[in-house]
């Protein structure tokens, strides 16, 4: 799963997190997710989830200074089923182990947080990476995707590789486009028909925005991607975050 949840935003009114939470959660918890990476989170927010979802454990820091401070990418995970192997984050920049890089044309610091997990039943491994790019940054979100790429290859060797995150760029970004030389791009794979709309971003409204579908799941050659899903369950009118959460049933090599 990857699900941009939205920070906690005192201004979003009756969209604030405290009247979204346990929606947010019981979405990860009805679902049972094996893995998710979110997008957005403050450590309070964290914290909050966990406490929502005792199965689950996360990892990851935050963007501004590599500890607590500002948003996290942070990868949740049931931790009955996965043990990570080792794990790390990089900031999206020249310098990506300083923490607090800003890179390019970014207005922020973007950073990616990855995994490598073990199924505590099988043992087999695989490669999770999760992170959010610039909202503004046009060349920023280019060499980003050039940056994760490079990572990718780095870190994984030969283990299947799943990418998650809020690119925010849409199939025809040039980002889009370096990605998917080497990974696909999971609702185009799916090997049954996609569930739900195509936009990813609702601005908390009922509607979904069909051009705005800037949240994915990539992966590697190897994974089966079985099913693909857009979440768009919304109560009264409202849904839990200003995006929807993409869902993706995969499969490993046999």
């Amino acid at each position: 799963m990857t699900y941009n949840i939205r920070f906690d935003n005192p201004q979003d009114g009756i969209h604030a997190w405290p009247n979204r939470q346990e929606r947010v959660a019981s979405t990860i918890r009805f679902h049972d997710v094996d893995v998710a990476g979110l997008q957005e989170a403050l450590r309070h927010q964290i914290d909050t989830l966990a406490a929502r979802l005792p199965g689950y454990a996360w990892l990851g820091v935050g963007r501004d200074d590599g500890r607590n401070g500002g948003e996290f990418s942070p990868i949740f995970y049931r931790k009955d089923r996965l043990t990570p192997v080792r794990h790390g984050t990089f900031w999206l920049a020249p310098t990506p182990g300083v923490p607090g890089s800003k890179g390019w044309d970014a207005a922020l610091p973007r950073i990616a947080t990855w995994a490598v997990f073990e199924d505590r039943s099988t043992g087999w491994r695989f490669l999770f990476m999760n992170t959010h790019f610039d909202h503004l940054g046009t060349t920023a979100r280019t060499e980003s995707a050039r940056l994760i790429a490079r990572r990718l290859a780095e870190l994984a060797g030969a283990l299947p590789v799943i990418l998650t995150g809020d690119f925010n760029f849409t199939p025809e970004a040039p980002g889009y486009a370096l990605l998917t030389e080497t990974l696909a791009d999971a609702r185009i794979r799916t090997e049954t028909p996609p569930h739900g709309p195509e936009g990813t971003f609702t601005g908390f409204t009922g509607e979904v925005r069909p051009a705005r579908r800037i949240d994915y799941v990539f992966t590697g050659p190897s994974l089966r991607v079985l099913r693909y899903g857009m979440l768009a369950e919304c109560e009264d009118g409202r849904f839990a975050s200003d995006h929807l959460p993409v869902l993706v049933t995969l499969r490993r090599p046999d």
